[in-house]
C-alpha cells in the first residue's frame, strides 16, 4: 500500500500569517491531531522555511510521535526549467513543486494532498488543496476538512 504524502507550508498554516514568535506554530497541535489517526501519513515541507531549517530542524517542531514521518521537503522552484511538467504554468509553482517531489519518490499512484494558505501557487480546479485562512492559519474547520481528506486517501 502506498503511504499518502501531505505537503505543508508554515506560514499562514502551522500559524496565523503574519505571526509574533511567541505564537509560531500555534495551529500544529491541530493538524497532529489528525496525523496522530492516521499513522500511514508522511509529511514533506512545501514552506519556505526549508530554505532556512534544515530537515532535523524542521521535525523538531512536530510533535515526537510524527518526527520520522516528516521524510523531506520539496526543491524550491522559482521558473519552468527542462523538466517541468506538462499542464503546469509558472503561476501554479507550489503544485508544481509538489508533483515534482512525489515523481521523484512516489509511485505515480501514491495519494497526497497540500496544506498550504495560497491558492494561486495552485490550479484552480487542485482536488489535493486544503486552503487556509493565513490571517488564523489551520483552524478547527480546516481540522475537519484534512479528517476527510485522509480518510478518502487512506
Amino acid at each position: 500500500m502506498n503511504r499518502p504524502v501531505i505537503f505543508m507550508d508554515v506560514d499562514g498554516v502551522c500559524h496565523p500569517e503574519p505571526c509574533k514568535r511567541e505564537l509560531e506554530f500555534c495551529c500544529l497541535p491541530l493538524i497532529e491531531v489528525v496525523l496522530l489517526e492516521f499513522p500511514l501519513v508522511q509529511i514533506v515541507i512545501s514552506s519556505s522555511w526549508r530554505e532556512h531549517y534544515d530537515l532535523e530542524q524542521l521535525r523538531g517542531f512536530f510533535a515526537v510521535e510524527l518526527r520520522s514521518r516528516v521524510i523531506g521537503v520539496t526543491a524550491s522552484i522559482k521558473r519552468p526549467s527542462a523538466d517541468w511538467l506538462p499542464g503546469f504554468g509558472a503561476q501554479y509553482e507550489r503544485e508544481w513543486e509538489c508533483a515534482a517531489w512525489m515523481k521523484q519518490h512516489c509511485d505515480w499512484s501514491t495519494p497526497w494532498l497540500a496544506i498550504d494558505d495560497r491558492a494561486h501557487w495552485f490550479r484552480p480546479e487542485c482536488a489535493d488543496l486544503l486552503l487556509t485562512d493565513s490571517r488564523i492559519g489551520f483552524s478547527a474547520d480546516d481540522q475537519k476538512i484534512l479528517h476527510q481528506m485522509l480518510r478518502e486517501r487512506t
